[in-house]
Protein backbone atom coordinates (compact mmCIF):
# COMPACT_ATOMS: atom_id res chain seq x y z
CA UNK A 1 0.00 0.00 0.00
CA UNK A 2 2.49 2.45 0.59
CA UNK A 3 4.38 1.62 -2.79
CA UNK A 4 1.59 2.64 -4.25
CA UNK A 5 0.90 5.87 -2.47
CA UNK A 6 4.65 6.79 -3.18
CA UNK A 7 4.04 6.06 -6.88
CA UNK A 8 0.97 7.65 -7.45
CA UNK A 9 2.59 10.77 -5.52
CA UNK A 10 5.69 10.16 -7.98
CA UNK A 11 3.25 9.78 -10.95
CA UNK A 12 1.84 13.12 -10.05
CA UNK A 13 4.59 14.95 -9.49
CA UNK A 14 6.12 14.48 -12.71
CA UNK A 15 2.77 14.73 -14.88
CA UNK A 16 2.07 18.07 -16.16
CA UNK A 17 -0.87 19.42 -17.14
CA UNK A 18 -1.64 19.08 -20.99
CA UNK A 19 -2.06 22.75 -22.45
CA UNK A 20 -3.08 22.65 -26.31
CA UNK A 21 -2.71 26.15 -27.95
CA UNK A 22 -6.19 27.64 -28.62
CA UNK A 23 -4.98 27.43 -32.64
CA UNK A 24 -5.19 23.80 -32.78
CA UNK A 25 -8.91 24.13 -32.57
CA UNK A 26 -9.59 26.95 -35.16
CA UNK A 27 -12.26 26.05 -37.99
CA UNK A 28 -9.91 25.15 -40.90
CA UNK A 29 -7.97 22.73 -38.73
CA UNK A 30 -10.69 21.01 -37.45
CA UNK A 31 -13.64 20.82 -40.15
CA UNK A 32 -10.67 21.60 -43.39
CA UNK A 33 -10.09 25.19 -45.05
CA UNK A 34 -12.36 24.45 -48.03
CA UNK A 35 -15.66 23.99 -45.41
CA UNK A 36 -14.54 26.58 -43.71
CA UNK A 37 -14.24 29.09 -46.37
CA UNK A 38 -17.59 28.31 -47.77
CA UNK A 39 -18.99 28.13 -44.21
CA UNK A 40 -17.35 32.21 -43.73
CA UNK A 41 -18.39 33.18 -47.16
CA UNK A 42 -22.00 31.92 -47.14
CA UNK A 43 -22.81 33.61 -43.82
CA UNK A 44 -21.54 36.82 -45.11
CA UNK A 45 -23.11 36.30 -48.15
CA UNK A 46 -26.75 35.47 -46.05
CA UNK A 47 -26.18 38.69 -44.31
CA UNK A 48 -25.36 41.00 -46.92
CA UNK A 49 -28.22 40.11 -48.96
CA UNK A 50 -30.71 41.15 -45.67
CA UNK A 51 -29.17 43.77 -45.28
CA UNK A 52 -28.95 45.17 -49.34
CA UNK A 53 -32.69 44.22 -49.14
CA UNK A 54 -33.52 45.95 -46.69
CA UNK A 55 -31.59 49.34 -48.21
CA UNK A 56 -33.14 49.28 -51.40
CA UNK A 57 -36.69 49.64 -49.55
CA UNK A 58 -37.79 46.07 -49.99
CA UNK A 59 -40.08 44.57 -46.71
CA UNK A 60 -42.48 42.29 -45.67
CA UNK A 61 -46.14 41.89 -44.87
CA UNK A 62 -48.43 39.13 -43.04
CA UNK A 63 -51.32 38.43 -45.39
CA UNK A 64 -54.46 39.14 -42.74
CA UNK A 65 -56.61 36.03 -43.77
CA UNK A 66 -54.00 33.34 -44.65
CA UNK A 67 -50.69 34.27 -42.72
CA UNK A 68 -48.35 34.29 -45.67
CA UNK A 69 -45.70 36.43 -45.74
CA UNK A 70 -46.15 39.31 -49.28
CA UNK A 71 -42.61 41.08 -50.34
CA UNK A 72 -43.73 44.50 -50.83
CA UNK A 73 -41.56 48.18 -51.36
CA UNK A 74 -41.58 51.46 -51.56
CA UNK A 75 -40.74 52.26 -54.76
CA UNK A 76 -43.77 50.11 -55.47
CA UNK A 77 -46.12 53.35 -55.11
CA UNK A 78 -49.50 53.11 -53.79
CA UNK A 79 -52.63 50.99 -55.24
CA UNK A 80 -56.07 51.74 -56.50
CA UNK A 81 -56.66 49.37 -52.93
CA UNK A 82 -54.52 52.13 -50.73
CA UNK A 83 -52.39 49.39 -50.27
CA UNK A 84 -48.94 50.70 -50.45
CA UNK A 85 -46.01 48.74 -53.11
CA UNK A 86 -47.25 45.10 -52.17
CA UNK A 87 -45.62 43.00 -55.49
CA UNK A 88 -47.90 40.84 -57.02
CA UNK A 89 -47.41 36.75 -56.63
CA UNK A 90 -45.35 37.23 -53.68
CA UNK A 91 -47.62 35.59 -51.11
CA UNK A 92 -45.92 32.22 -51.71
CA UNK A 93 -42.23 31.20 -51.87
CA UNK A 94 -40.70 34.06 -52.65
CA UNK A 95 -42.24 36.19 -49.52
CA UNK A 96 -41.62 33.52 -47.62
CA UNK A 97 -37.62 33.68 -48.59
CA UNK A 98 -37.28 37.44 -48.50
CA UNK A 99 -39.24 37.07 -45.15
CA UNK A 100 -36.42 35.15 -44.25
CA UNK A 101 -33.65 36.73 -45.38
CA UNK A 102 -34.59 40.16 -43.72
CA UNK A 103 -35.07 39.30 -40.74
CA UNK A 104 -32.89 40.06 -37.98
CA UNK A 105 -32.58 36.44 -36.41
CA UNK A 106 -31.02 35.32 -39.82
CA UNK A 107 -29.15 38.47 -40.13
CA UNK A 108 -27.48 38.68 -36.88
CA UNK A 109 -26.30 34.87 -36.43
CA UNK A 110 -24.79 35.23 -39.91
CA UNK A 111 -22.95 38.40 -39.72
CA UNK A 112 -21.68 36.89 -36.42
CA UNK A 113 -20.63 33.17 -37.82
CA UNK A 114 -18.55 34.73 -40.44
CA UNK A 115 -17.17 37.75 -38.33
CA UNK A 116 -16.02 35.45 -35.28
CA UNK A 117 -14.62 32.94 -37.86
CA UNK A 118 -12.45 35.71 -39.43
CA UNK A 119 -11.16 36.84 -36.31
CA UNK A 120 -10.50 33.41 -35.16
CA UNK A 121 -8.48 32.50 -38.03
CA UNK A 122 -6.71 35.83 -38.78
CA UNK A 123 -5.79 35.97 -35.04
CA UNK A 124 -3.88 32.48 -35.42
CA UNK A 125 -2.90 33.70 -38.52
CA UNK A 126 -0.99 36.67 -37.27
CA UNK A 127 0.09 34.69 -33.81
CA UNK A 128 2.04 32.82 -36.25
CA UNK A 129 3.81 35.95 -37.29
Amino acid sequence: MKRLIILAGLAAALSGPAIADICAYKPSRLIGAGTTGVISTGSASLAAVGLSMKAAGFYTLTHAASGAAMLASTAGGASAAGTVGIMGGTAGTIGTVSAGLMSPMVIVPAAMVAGSAALFEGGCYLAKR
